[in-house]
């Protein structure tokens, strides 16, 4: 063997300068944590960094879209170890997890120690609930972590559908320094991008091109941790986002275009082809059932209402989502035989039982209130989250949702009010129609106290009638409630005046009649609730405070309020004048309006032995806007003083 000189000397160098190129950059990153601990003391964590590269690129003629994530999270209290030791991977169907790595920075004396030393753990749905989700979740769970710790997450996930890129948030439960948002791309390749939530402003936009690609970036600094807001149907209205989405591409050597989605009706063209194959073939048990739900029916209206009554009793929601079987409805033939089925099922035996007897039914996609887009911003599957049933009764349009066992038919649920709703008419046909709101008068609540004095005690008696969705959320709780939640529900709904309320016990009713109205029936007693001086006895007869918790902390706020449903409340409250005593003062009616929002009055009558207070309220909005915030507090405030006012009884 030759003995090379001087090479040694030459692995030694090399040797020394690795090493001092690692304490180098070892020392910067720790002087660069330190500054951030700094800036940010008072916080347990933070994020310094979290980037996801989007790469779309052609394979063997195919575009393909591949993200790399990575993700440090920066500990900062005593108590951050405990509370910020795991980190999270969400993946599925059609965003699969490919890889990840995970290490921990431990500060030392001599700066950062690396550290692998976790446990990680992926699930699904199934594991946690009743129902099968095709989503999962990879835990990553660090040990041996101290104060100032360093948690880094890097992961790779590939998107099987480029109709469906991933979707960017910049904002999380804990402040970041940076997020940053990078899409590579060919230049052949047209994007559209829709910015999403409050504090847009927030994210910067750059653009750079080289000879073939472009990479477009999104960036926001110094991000805030993310404030919840209440009343408010999912962080999508207000998490600042940018939506990615490709409208056409033309490959080197197409001779054209190959247009993606740019509007509502290339979306539809690429919904269509999950449901064109559904329900095709004709299956005699399906028939037979539908001609003996509708026998003896004579119109239209009475086929699709018994129709939908029986899939209501006769089939059972669950939801689940396996890959594409997300998307595509199950034949309605093995629905009606194994009696269960997702949105999608539902939507399928109904459209499916409807046809059997000549009725105009459809596929329809609709996104719930979680999803505030439209089809026209965002033609894009993220749009929709649920599917059901629209039938063209004359020049009507009626809508089924077969989800819910509760709702009578030719109402809607709740949650899909004033949403936009996609109807597969045919190959070529749609339509977008958006489903009513509900008015508030069909949402009505009755509500009749009538009260009467011992002392300084109160006994009396409850009577509530319910009308529209407080009725059928009503009877959601009486049915699937166990006993003892029923009764804190119903207390709760029930309680007033004070927390001395006692109730003695309750009835509940519920008709059987197309509207499927409701009541409830009670006794109760308050002690201690009449206030007295001398001869003088005061009782306020507000013994429910409607809208009272109404005013809006608009401290930071830049997006409206929600609510579920418009409703118009009337609550009577009738006061037994005792013996021996007289009223001697009534206080003055009271009444306000918010333009087209909501409104109240309070009036008080005086009749032999009785004072009544009448209030009428009407909340006529799903949404309060930004702008009616300040009007909203001022009347709020206003009906709050009228709430404080008592009656005034003197004994004679």
């Amino acid at each position: 063997m030759i003995k090379e000189k001087g090479r040694p000397n030459r692995l030694l160098k090399y040797s020394l300068l690795a090493m001092l190129s690692i304490v180098a950059i070892t020392a910067n990153a720790q002087e660069g944590y330190e500054a951030i601990i700094e800036k940010y003391k008072t916080e347990n964590a933070v994020i310094t960094n979290n980037t996801e590269h989007l790469t779309i690129k052609n394979e063997g003629g195919e575009l393909v879209a591949v993200s790399d994530i990575t993700h440090e999270k920066l500990l900062i209290s005593e108590m951050s170890p405990g509370l910020y030791n795991k980190e999270y991977i969400f993946h599925s169907y059609f965003n699969k997890l490919q890889q990840f790595d995970a290490e921990a920075l431990i500060p030392t004396d001599k700066g950062y120690k690396k550290k692998k030393d976790y446990l990680d753990k992926t699930t699904t749905s199934e594991q946690e609930n009743i129902f099968y989700d095709d989503a999962k979740q990879t835990e990553i769970s660090f040990s041996g972590l101290t104060k100032n710790s360093v948690l880094k997450t890097s992961y790779t996930i590939s998107h099987t559908d480029i109709h469906m890129l991933p979707v960017f948030y910049f904002q999380e439960s804990i402040p970041a320094v940076k997020q940053v948002f990078e899409i590579t791309a060919p230049k052949y390749v047209q994007f559209k991008f829709v910015l999403k939530g409050d504090h847009t402003d927030w994210i910067k936009q750059t653009r750079e091109e080289s000879k073939n690609t472009i990479i477009y970036r999104f960036t926001a600094e110094n991000v805030p941790a993310l404030k919840e807001l209440s009343d408010l149907p999912s962080v999508s209205y207000y998490m600042p986002h940018v939506i990615p989405f490709i409208t056409s591409y033309q490959l080197p050597h197409d001779d054209q275009p190959t247009q993606m989605l740019s509007d509502p009706s290339q979306l539809y063209a690429y919904y269509y082809h999950y449901i064109k194959n559904v329900n095709v073939t004709k299956d005699d048990l399906l028939s037979k059932t539908a001609q003996e739900v509708t026998k003896g029916d004579k119109t239209d209206r009475e086929k699709a209402a018994h129709i939908y009554q029986w899939v209501q009793r006769n089939m059972h929601y669950i939801a689940f989502e396996d890959s594409l079987g997300g998307y595509v409805p199950r034949q309605a033939a093995d629905i009606c035989k194994r009696k269960f089925g997702d949105c999608k099922d539902m939507a399928s035996i109904l459209t499916a039982m409807c046809r059997e007897v000549g009725l105009k039914a459809y596929f329809t996609w609709i996104g719930t209130r979680h999803k505030p887009y439209t089809y026209d911003e965002t033609p894009l599957p993220l749009v929709d989250n649920h599917m059901i049933c629209a039938l063209k009764l004359g020049e009507q349009w009626l809508f089924m949702d077969g989800t819910d066992p509760l709702i009578p038919f030719g109402y809607n649920p709740s949650g899909i009010q004033g949403k936009e709703a996609m109807i597969a008419i045919d190959e070529k046909t749609f339509k977008i129609i958006k489903v009513p709101e509900t008015p508030a008068a069909v949402n009505a609540v009755s509500d009749s106290t009538y009260l009467h004095l011992d002392g300084k005690n109160v006994s009396g008696s409850v009577r509530m009638g319910y009308k529209g969705y407080p009725a059928w959320n009503l009877e959601n709780t009486m049915v699937y409630y166990k006993n003892e939640d029923r009764d804190k529900y119903v207390r709760a709904i029930t309680s007033r005046g004070s927390n001395k309320f006692v109730q003695k016990s309750y009835k509940y009713y519920q008709n059987d009649k197309d509207e499927k109205e409701a009541s409830l029936g009670l006794e109760f007693t308050i002690d201690n609730y009449v206030q007295n001086a001398g001869k003088e006895y005061y009782i306020n007869m507000n013994l429910n405070r409607n809208f009272e918790d109404d005013y809006v902390d608009a401290k930071d706020r830049n997006v409206g309020v929600s609510y579920k449903f418009k409703t118009k409340v009337q609550e009577v409250v009738v006061l037994d004048i005792p013996k021996g005593f007289t009223a001697t003062y009534v206080p003055p009616d009271a009444t306000n309006s918010l333009d087209d929002m909501w409104n109240y009055k309070l009036s008080y009558k005086l009749v032999p032995g009785q004072v009544i207070l009448t209030k009428d309220y009407e909340l006529k909005t799903l949404i309060l806007p930004v702008d009616k915030f300040s009007a909203n507090n001022k009347m709020v405030e206003e009906l709050k003083k009228q709430y404080k006012e008592s009656i005034v009884l003197t004994a004679n």
